[in-house]
């Protein structure tokens, strides 16, 4: 039985792997923003655990909550087999930016910075684990998008804002992140960043949506991969026997490639040393 924190695990792949995973007998521990709807997340994976999953509330956008997320988990588990950094913001209707109390862009926040904070809050449990694991998420959309560079020193400019270019713009950073923690790490922990196809929303969050939206997202929706499919290739990866596939791999486990600027060295080191900068200085475990 292997402990397996997932971020995001009340709704669609998130919650999907945090089903499929507990079905098959490891602990569970979902992490979410919203109290309620992670208590009926809750109750869904639980239907058919084998052991019974736990509730950590976490709010990504927020380094104390982050931390005391951490300590929550770290008096349920005496080490952490995987950790699945599958939260993410991707509103469309946020056209203008929004700000977190600590003065980051919102998507950059929790697309990157939380995801960053919580990784290294969780370096301990990790290590304390026989072959830990760390599953990032980035997306296809960014084959789109092949010449993205991270915009050093305009990390929280307003000014170049789109949700679209901030979404793509943190999940570069998440595989730069990945890379980097790799080698960091040494050879004590085993990294993979999946490239998510675009995936078919659960019909709430397409209800929610305003209605022009919803109307011209409809076609894209019944096209997009189903959250059940992804949400297998999670729980696959996490219960991997053997090396991981790669670095950064498909939903189908085959190794691609990222942007050109992931494998600029000096770039991932910038990257991480702002990183660092902006999330506190966290001691990491490696």
């Amino acid at each position: 039985m292997l402990s397996i924190a997932i971020t995001g695990a009340n709704s669609g792949i998130g919650l999907r792997a945090a089903r499929a995973l507990a079905a098959a007998g490891h602990h569970v521990l979902a992490l979410c923003r919203d109290p309620d709807r992670g208590r009926a997340a809750l109750a869904d994976i639980n239907a058919q655990a084998k052991h019974p999953a736990g509730l950590i509330q976490a709010d990504l956008s927020a380094p104390g909550s982050i931390k005391a997320a951490a300590e929550q988990l770290a008096q349920t588990a005496g080490h952490l087999d995987v950790l699945i950094n599958n939260s993410a913001v991707f509103d469309q209707t946020i056209r203008a930016p929004l700000f977190t109390a600590d003065g980051h862009e919102l998507f950059w926040a929790v697309n990157h910075l939380g995801p960053f904070l919580l990784t290294a809050h969780l370096s301990r449990l990790l290590s304390a684990a026989d072959n830990p694991r760390v599953i990032n998420v980035a997306s296809k959309g960014l084959l789109s998008m092949p010449r993205i560079r991270i915009r050093f020193g305009q990390l929280d400019d307003p000014s170049w804002y789109t949700p679209t270019r901030a979404y793509y713009h943190a999940k570069l950073a998440q595989i730069m992140t990945t890379f980097t923690l790799a080698e960091k790490a040494g050879g004590h922990l085993e990294t993979t960043c999946v490239r998510v196809p675009a995936v078919r929303l659960d019909p709430d969050r397409v209800a929610a949506m305003p209605w022009l939206q919803r109307t011209l997202y409809a076609p894209k929706n019944r096209l997009a991969v189903p959250a059940e499919r992804l949400g297998e290739t999670y729980a696959r990866l996490a219960t991997w026997d053997g090396n991981l596939p790669g670095p950064y791999v498909d939903e189908d486990f085959r190794p691609v490639r990222a942007p050109a600027f992931a494998y600029d060295e000096a770039a991932r080191e910038r990257l991480w040393a702002v990183s660092q900068a902006a999330t506190g200085d966290p001691t990491w475990a490696w």
